[in-house]
């Protein structure tokens, strides 16, 4: 650390502390730091944590930060969703859970929170939510949009149910409960819940969504399958076909599940609306299919 001799060098005491200046650890210069937040010089991110003022728009020094004053934090929210499963996850305000009380301050929100160390990951210095934690600590308030994403990359239900069971006791278990609960039939998307939650409703029984199904050598899993008829049902949600290798995949898989003697049902998003029509064309289709296979069988 540079020597404090007369004038201070703010770059280079900056430099030689990573970025961030901690008010304890330079209290000799005390007064310094006050005069440079006043000067536009630095910022203050956290209590007696001052930083250049660019910090406040990275979120490493951001984190860091959070470190220096709180050592045994452990980050949620959109934070910890981009430290783990959601590398792209812009983050406004940074969650920290604090084992106890603290103040939040602009930036950051501090809530009071005890979490398993089972549900505890460290990303180097770090320490976050586990991705199933993070997504249904989100699903009372996103439908099930996290926990789809770790579904479609094949973590396992039995992970999202030892998350939920970490969420005891607090506001909107409610809904986190039902959506882990219509996570068990294995949706990938927005559109897939609602129409499990439709066929469950009509009572259409015999169906699995997103299982294994070979033609030949090849291997795909529709959204939807009857395998006893066989009938195969894609469900188009909004964010269906966000490229156009996902279309073309589509397709090949299609036409791979027909040729293999499968009759395949598209649905879209709005279609579901009309679910006495839906629900009919997928019994029309699976009773055609069991008629056609019991024919060749007798």
């Amino acid at each position: 650390m540079p020597k404090i001799t007369g004038v201070i060098d703010l770059d280079a005491l900056l430099e030689a502390n990573g970025g961030l200046l901690l008010a304890k650890q330079h209290r000799r210069s005390k007064s310094s730091l006050s005069r440079w937040c006043k000067a536009g010089r630095l910022i203050r991110l956290l209590p007696g944590v001052y930083a250049l003022p660019g910090a406040a728009n990275d979120l490493p020094t951001r984190l860091r930060a959070v470190l220096a004053r709180i050592p045994d934090a452990v980050f949620a929210g959109a934070a910890a969703a981009r430290l783990t499963a959601w590398p792209q996850e812009q983050v406004g305000e940074v969650d920290v859970i604090t084992p106890t009380r603290r103040v939040s301050r602009p930036g950051y929100r501090m809530v009071r929170r005890r979490v398993p160390p089972s549900q505890v990951l460290q990303r180097g210095r770090l320490s976050t939510l586990s991705p199933a934690l993070v997504a249904v600590d989100a699903a009372s308030g996103d439908s099930g949009e996290r926990i789809d994403h770790l579904l479609r990359a094949r973590h396992s239900l039995e992970s999202i149910e030892l998350a939920l069971s970490a969420c005891s006791g607090r506001p909107g278990n409610r809904a986190r409960r039902q959506v882990v609960n219509r996570s068990r039939s294995l949706p990938w998307s927005q559109a897939e819940r609602r129409f499990h939650d439709l066929l469950d409703r009509f009572g259409v029984k015999g169906w699995v969504a997103n299982g294994t199904v070979r033609v030949g050598d090849a291997k795909y899993a529709p959204d939807v399958a009857f395998r006893a008829s066989p009938v195969a049902c894609e469900v188009d949600g909004y964010e269906h076909h966000r490229s156009r290798e996902a279309f073309t995949r589509d397709r090949e898989r299609q036409n791979a599940l027909v040729l293999a003697g499968w009759t395949v049902l598209r649905f879209t998003w709005d279609m579901l609306a009309d679910e006495q029509a839906v629900v009919s064309a997928v019994r029309a289709a699976v009773r055609a299919r069991t008629s056609i296979r019991s024919a060749r069988a007798g």
